[in-house]
């Protein structure tokens, strides 16, 4: 189930709980031309910006992708990734290229159970070195009996080789537990949720969780 996520920043920065209150919020927003008979290939746009509970953007980024439905079970896709990082000093800049599958795997009673693996080659500006990530992500999806919502619970893990100078490193990189409800209403999908971000420290650092605030929009032409 493809969707993306879009936020009214300002309301949920004011809706946020304490708890938050050194965390971000995460905002998606992506237009998808599913594949037609004249052209067999997905076409997706996606856009993310990244707010302190302030409201201040701390992140930028966008992912054009092309991708190929195989059959009902399995899409393949390609894309690029461009991530500005604003922080005090240089702002960082990351190029990303991506290639990914995305598949079905069984489904239990009225819950849906599907994966997603994706391989990153990231490269910084200003620093040497390409480094390599593979991202594995379950999902299980529940419709809610009597309502137009669904469950989402997923679990992402990020693993890294081909260390870089600049931070990409061997092995556990950062893990993504995301619980999120979506909808459709007039053509337009939306979800909200709670994402869990576990990052591993390196070169020193701490390890780190952020407990995130995601929202968010998506629409089909």
């Amino acid at each position: 189930m493809k969707r993306t996520l879009l936020a009214f920043a300002v309301a949920a920065a004011s809706a946020a709980p304490g708890a938050f209150a050194e965390n971000e919020i995460w905002t998606t927003y992506e237009i998808e031309k599913p594949a037609t008979e004249r052209l067999p290939f997905i076409l997706s746009l996606n856009a993310e910006v990244r707010f302190e509970p302030d409201t201040v953007a701390s992140q930028f980024v966008l992912r054009p992708g092309i991708g190929f439905q195989v059959n009902d079970q399995l899409e393949i896709s390609a894309g690029y990734r461009y991530g500005l990082t604003v922080r005090d000093g240089d702002d960082q800049v990351e190029h990303r290229l991506r290639q990914q599958a995305e598949y079905d795997l069984l489904t239990l009673g009225k819950v849906g159970i599907e994966g997603r693996t994706r391989l990153e080659q990231r490269q910084r500006e200003g620093a040497d070195g390409t480094g390599w990530r593979v991202r594995q992500r379950i999902s299980l999806e529940r419709p809610l009996e009597g309502t137009s919502l669904t469950l989402v619970v997923s679990d992402e893990a990020f693993i890294g080789f081909a260390e870089t100078p600049w931070g990409n490193s061997d092995g556990l990189q950062e893990n993504r537990a995301r619980v999120e409800i979506e909808w459709e209403a007039a053509g337009i999908g939306w979800e909200a949720g709670y994402l869990n971000r576990y990052r591993n420290g390196v070169n020193g650092a701490e390890d780190t969780t952020d407990h995130n605030i995601s929202l968010g929009i998506s629409k089909e032409f």
